[in-house]
């Protein structure tokens, strides 16, 4: 980072000093040191009546309305061009503060003639500061172009990094203002990507090793004789467990992005119909749907369900007497919202579930059910959707999880997605 400032603070610093200096010279260039035409025949007139015999400086000057005033000969400073033109007793022109003054030399007195009030040259000076920000703007748009260029390609990078949990690729050049920043992010990432295989790598291993010993479990218990509330017991247990499994493993897979997902046009209200069918017989709070006629969305059915099983199991988990799930069509946007009216989240527990195996306190504790789990795999889902879950405050009474999904999550093309 000190290295980017003190080249850009050497570059800004040339950069002004060149373009003031060039244009300074083009301004000099474009004053004219020439006088008006009519001062130079004022001139000529007031030398042709100076060499009349008759009339005296006096009398010209009161000819012309020209003020007269008599100074010592060494009172000013002349050239040598200009001294000689005197003692060749010549009418001398200076221009001063839009004023000319003629001045002549009789008996060893310097006259001076004047002043006339001359207009200024009129010069467009806005053009020469025009000129002046047109070219810093030139010269820093020619050095910000390539910083700017490398920032757009490193947030693609970070944007592909977060995506699909691939190295950025390719590097930025080591010539590239931003090579440092660039090596530092690649680090980073290679670090993120070590870390998260080991998680899976772990995650897989432990569920998996798990199922064998489940297993043999649920076969000795059926060979011991207990009484069947102790059976029933610990049968339930070992029933929780392979659930945890289960859900450890599916969630694994996702966060792996070993997923397919195929964008394509689903008739949402059937999908809504079967869902609640299916989620009827199952205890807690019946749920009332509340959907448009018709709707048509592109999106992955299979998935989109999984997440709304999810939602609506846990509504239906923690409501008191009602669930509702609301479908509404806003441009293009789907939007889904469940709610229900149980003891509702939070506000600064609503960021954290969304994390695996996180959850509530208190009132979602574990005598509810779930491992935290299920989610995240509705946000997970969700991002690979395009849209948004965000959670507030039902009318209800509990909590409202509202998921918002962009009408073409597949960018137009309608195939299956490697995520």
């Amino acid at each position: 980072m000190r290295r980017l400032f003190l080249r850009f603070y050497l570059f800004i610093l040339l950069v002004l000093l060149a373009i003031g200096w060039s244009v300074e010279r083009l301004w000099e260039q474009s004053q004219s040191p020439e006088l008006p035409g009519w001062v130079e025949l004022l001139g000529q007139s007031l030398a042709y009546q100076l060499t009349t015999p008759d009339l005296s400086a006096e009398q010209v000057a009161a000819q012309l309305s020209l003020p007269l005033q008599s100074l010592p000969a060494q009172s000013i400073a002349w050239s040598d061009a200009e001294q000689q033109a005197l003692e060749r007793g010549q009418l001398v022109p200076l221009f001063s503060d839009n004023q000319v003054y003629f001045y002549q030399t009789q008996h060893d007195q310097l006259l001076q003639f004047g002043p006339v009030q001359v207009e200024a040259p009129v010069h467009n000076t806005y053009l020469f500061t025009l000129l002046f920000f047109l070219l810093l703007g030139v010269a820093l748009a020619g050095w910000l172009w390539p910083v700017a260029r490398d920032i757009e390609r490193l947030q693609r990078q970070l944007h592909q990094f977060g995506q699909g949990m691939q190295m950025p690729d390719p590097p930025l050049p080591e010539s590239s203002l931003l090579a440092p920043i660039a090596r530092s992010v690649r680090q980073m990432a290679s670090q993120i990507i070590r870390l998260m295989s080991l998680q899976r790598e772990m995650t897989h291993a432990v569920s998996h090793e798990l199922r064998t010993p489940l297993a043999r479990l649920k076969f000795a218990l059926e060979l011991q004789p207990l009484a069947d509330s102790e059976k029933q017991a610990m049968q339930q247990d070992l029933a929780e467990l392979d659930q945890l499994v289960d859900e450890m493993l599916d969630y694994a897979r996702l966060e792996a992005q070993t997923v397919r997902l195929t964008f394509e046009e689903v008739d949402l209200v059937e999908l809504l119909e079967n869902l609640l069918e299916k989620l009827a017989p199952l205890p807690g709070a019946p749920i009332l749907l509340q959907r448009p006629a018709r709707l048509r969305w592109t999106c992955d059915g299979h998935y989109l369900e999984r997440a709304l099983q999810n939602l609506l199991l846990n509504a239906k988990r923690y409501a008191r007497s009602q669930v509702m799930l609301t479908v509404q069509q806003h441009s293009n946007r789907l939007q889904l919202v469940v709610e229900d009216d149980g003891p509702g989240i939070p506000p600064d527990q609503r960021e954290a579930i969304l994390q695996p195996f996180v959850r509530v306190d208190q009132s979602r504790s574990r005598d509810k059910g779930g491992f935290g789990l299920g989610l995240a795999i509705v946000s997970r889902i969700v991002g690979w959707h395009q849209g948004r879950l965000w959670i507030d405050d039902s009318l209800l009474g509990g909590a409202r999880f509202s998921l918002s999904l962009p009408a073409d999550p597949a960018g137009g093309k309608k195939k299956p997605r490697s995520e």
